[in-house]
């Protein structure tokens, strides 16, 4: 018998293979599919249009070679602009079309994710916990049932990536947004799709001399309680610290 037979990632992988007939795991399609969708009562905070931000020409294959994983920022604030590309280009919507492309890829083109931010140190913006609106390129503030920053940075193995940061992003996925068409492959793609987003803001901050610090030691039902989500229909699924890279 296989030793490996009974462990999680087995588990996992089984469950989740390609069915070429029979696939499980699929749930009703919901009726709102696109995360990042403001409600009424909350007030929209705009952001800088990525289009009309002047950026000096970067060299994608400079980029890559230049990316490291930054742990330690110093204290000057991100521009608003700046996080504006880093929000962009990491989930924002790519062309005008009805299907609304965005800058990352995604199985069925479905992007079953929220964008969190824990704003410490940006121009224009108090502290506290925002989330992105990539159809209005705008934020909002979250203050009903979300935990402070310390509940955030203290769910974490390293709470000062968090706290010495200018910000946090913190990706949510949304299961139901993407098991309705994929069935249980859809959670391979969950994980998958979390990387491609994770990798781009790697290489925008390297662009904007921004130093990123992927995290992925954190306790799971800490942070989704100080998010108030239910860990299973939503659930955080990364984060990356972000700050201004120190002389």
């Amino acid at each position: 018998m296989d030793p490996s037979a009974g462990q999680p990632g087995s588990i996992f992988l089984t469950h989740t293979k390609l069915q070429d007939t029979g696939s499980s795991g699929f749930v009703a399609e919901p009726e709102l599919k696109v995360c990042g969708v403001c409600i009424p009562s909350e007030r929209l905070i705009h952001l800088p249009n990525p289009q009309e931000i002047p950026t000096d020409p970067y060299i994608l294959f400079e980029t890559i070679e230049k990316r490291r994983t930054i742990r330690s920022y110093s204290k000057e604030p991100l521009m608003r602009w700046e996080l504006s590309l880093m929000l962009h280009y990491t989930q924002g919507v790519s062309g005008d079309g009805p299907d609304h492309f965005r800058t990352v890829p995604s199985a069925g083109a479905l992007h079953p994710f929220e964008t969190y931010i824990v704003v410490n140190n940006v121009e224009g913006l108090v502290r506290g916990i925002y989330r992105y609106l990539p159809l209005d390129h705008a934020l909002v503030q979250e203050t009903c049932h979300v935990g402070d920053l310390e509940a955030i940075s203290s769910a974490c193995k390293r709470p000062e990536l968090v706290t010495g940061s200018a910000i946090t992003f913190i990706w949510i996925a949304v299961s139901d947004r993407i098991l309705w068409k994929f069935g249980a492959r859809g959670w391979r793609y969950l994980f998958i799709e979390a990387g491609h987003i994770c990798q781009n803001l790697y290489l925008v901050a390297t662009a904007l001399e921004c130093g990123a610090c992927a995290i992925g030691s954190y306790h799971d039902d800490k942070i989704n309680c100080a998010l108030g989500i239910d860990g299973i229909k939503q659930f955080c699924i990364y984060m990356a610290s972000v700050g201004k890279r120190k002389e």
